[in-house]
């Protein structure tokens, strides 16, 4: 906890996704303010051809981000987190701005198993244990 998740609309060198997971892991612990050890990155490969959305022009590629954290985090945290997701497709994975969405899905803490027992709600002082 937390999980980011992207979806993928093409096949990327290994460097280059390493990279985008550890970008997004500090960009997740710097933003949200927690561990920098806490962030999970998974990247699915779907490929060209396999995600879509029906945008103005018709039917185009996205690149889809789920971020699962836990509630108490200002909106305002949210939308520089998710600036900073797309910042980091785009330069990284060269896919177009307006293409990569990012949606937040929140959980408590008692719903996240780590190391043999759950992981507690996020408290404010969780951020200065980094």
């Amino acid at each position: 906890m937390p999980y980011l998740h992207l979806d993928l609309p093409g096949h990327f060198p290994a460097a280059v996704k390493r990279e985008l997971a550890e970008r997004l892991c500090r960009l997740y612990a710097d933003v949200m303010q927690t561990q920098l050890w806490r962030p999970n990155v998974g990247l699915c490969e779907l490929g060209p051809d396999n995600l879509f959305r029906l945008g103005p022009q018709g039917i185009e590629s996205i690149t889809m981000v789920l971020v699962e954290y836990r509630p108490g985090r200002p909106a305002e945290n949210r939308l520089t987190l998710a600036n900073g997701i797309v910042e980091a497709c785009v330069e990284l994975l060269g896919v177009p701005r307006a293409t990569v969405m990012v949606e937040f899905t929140p959980h408590a803490g008692h719903e996240i198993y780590r190391d043999g027992n759950w992981v507690g709600d996020w408290t404010p002082a969780e951020g200065v244990a980094s």
